[in-house]
């Protein structure tokens, strides 16, 4: 039972470990590639640009297969779930909190589409081109093509930037677990007079919203206070690694925190009884 264990989790990882250097190859290799083609070699940097694309889908669900690995893995030890990831695997094992993350994501996911006009709306654009695709070829920084524009009505479009999605799906991800993680630690603490939502945890998931680019920000900036958006956009572009740099942290950081307390408790709790 434990080589199978043991198997089954280097499985996982190894699938997270190819599937991300798959990503970052890919994209390093296409924007290079890209910079450097003629107009004449259009049709050849459109089937790269499929095969770039359908390669980052392929590897972003490998990920999710491989993390499914690792924490089956866990919650297939006989010892108690002393680990990090043993806890973690014991709360999205729970269907309460299985349903909680799952919610919690996609709704969040949407958000953050919207906010950073992944997911657009638009009622001011006149034509008859619905449905359509786009595929933006060229020129930008690795992360930032191929992109891929898809029309689904006259009113709704989808703007697919490589590094956006991947952003999008990892901080909804992380914000789905901090949910899920948050009321398994409530109703721990219900009668205790820790019951209260961890403050640093609520700041990680509202400053994710402003990881996709500043125009999540300056579109939230201006429904709350009208201000230009453009003009926002403008002052805080500078400071779009500044938000990276934090929310990724907090997101990461506080479940980690969290789940040392939980378990610390639980301890306790034992050695009480």
């Amino acid at each position: 039972m434990l080589d199978y264990h043991n198997s089954l989790r280097n499985r996982g990882i190894r699938i997270i470990s190819i599937s991300v250097f798959s990503i970052i190859f890919s994209l390093s290799m296409y924007s290079l590639l890209s910079s450097n083609q003629s107009l004449s070699d259009t049709a050849k940097l459109y089937n790269l640009a499929t095969a770039v694309i359908f390669l980052i889908v392929v590897s972003l669900v490998a990920i999710g297969y491989g993390s499914y690995l690792i924490l089956r893995s866990e919650s297939l030890k006989p010892e108690p779930k002393k680990s990090y990831l043993g806890y973690i695997s014991k709360i999205l094992t729970n269907k309460t909190y299985w349903r909680i993350f799952v919610v919690s994501s996609i709704v969040y996911g949407i958000f953050f589409g919207f906010l950073s006009q992944i997911l657009i709306y638009h009622d001011d654009v006149a034509g008859d081109t619905a449905p359509s695709l786009f595929v933006t070829l060229c020129c930008n920084y690795p992360g930032y093509v191929p992109m891929v524009t898809i029309e689904l009505t006259e009113l709704f479009s989808i703007l697919v930037i490589p590094l956006n999605l991947i952003l999008a799906i990892s901080v909804s991800v992380l914000v789905g677990f901090n949910f899920a993680l948050n009321m398994s630690l409530l109703r721990m603490f219900r009668n205790h007079s820790q019951s209260k939502f961890p403050i640093v945890s609520t700041f990680g998931v509202f400053s994710g919203l402003f990881i996709g680019c500043p125009t999540c920000a300056g579109s939230l900036f201006t429904a709350l206070v009208g201000f230009s958006t453009s003009a926002v956009v403008s002052a805080l572009a500078p400071f779009q690694s500044l938000f990276i740099a934090i929310s990724i942290p907090i997101l990461v950081g506080t479940p980690l925190l969290i789940i040392r307390k939980a378990m610390k408790n639980e301890t306790c709790d034992v050695i009480g009884n």
